[in-house]
């Protein structure tokens, strides 16, 4: 029997992100005012959505195993802490790299493209180890409309605005069969307009054949 995979969707969205960070940092020319200023952005938006993963784990995931398994979250929890030290040194990195390049200051990226490396590759390896590890003690202890609740109860603890840019990491690292049985449950919960204004985010960040199939779905449902 196919359980739900709590972590499938954000994962994937988080190492798309990850990728596309790691990507940008190596091919940024740092004494160029506006490239920095792009990498700035990503980061900005990518270690947003780490930090909210990361409470949204503690917070929903973690302690609910906690009730059922306890014990059974400690070492994701200390992972978090661990993370989280690193985390905030990238971004401080990446804040001075930008308040540099503001103030007409050539630096150096070299470092921040290593730290940020050994970052993405620890990070990885937490997520697999998630996905491994605590996914199965997950379907152990949990039904699947239990952890259809976890994920509602996450959700309803985020602002909108949040999903959307989720939205611009997730979608693209799905399959379209995956896209389209995410976006029926948006499509169910969200108000036309908001719906209208999430698919805007998506179309930007799909190819032109992509976002056809996934309208395609639509008309064809």
């Amino acid at each position: 029997m196919n359980r739900i995979k709590p972590y499938d969707v954000p994962h994937k969205g988080l190492r798309n992100a990850l990728s596309q960070l790691s990507l940008l940092a190596g091919k940024t020319d740092y004494s160029n005012r506006t490239e920095v200023e792009q990498l700035y952005n990503l980061g900005t938006d990518v270690f947003k959505i780490l930090t909210i993963h990361a409470d949204d784990e503690n917070e929903v995931t973690l302690a609910e195993l906690e009730t059922r398994c306890p014990g059974c979250s400690q070492h994701d929890v200390e992972d978090h802490v661990q993370i989280h030290a690193a985390q905030e040194n990238l971004e401080k990195l990446l804040a001075a790299i930008y308040n540099d390049s503001y103030n007409g200051k050539d630096t150096d990226g070299a470092e921040f493209y290593l730290a940020f490396s050994e970052f993405h590759g620890k990070y990885l390896e937490h997520t697999a180890e998630e996905e491994r590890v605590t996914q199965p003690l997950l379907w152990k202890h949990f039904t699947d409309e239990e952890l259809a609740s976890h994920r509602g109860k996450i959700m309803k603890k985020n602002p909108p605005e949040t999903l959307l840019v989720w939205f611009r990491f997730v979608v693209p690292a799905q399959s379209h069969n995956e896209r389209v049985g995410l976006l029926t449950g948006f499509k169910k919960m969200a108000s036309r307009s908001f719906f209208s204004l999430g698919m805007e985010v998506i179309k930007q960040v799909l190819t032109t054949s992509e976002f056809s199939n996934l309208q395609a779905s639509w008309s064809s449902s």
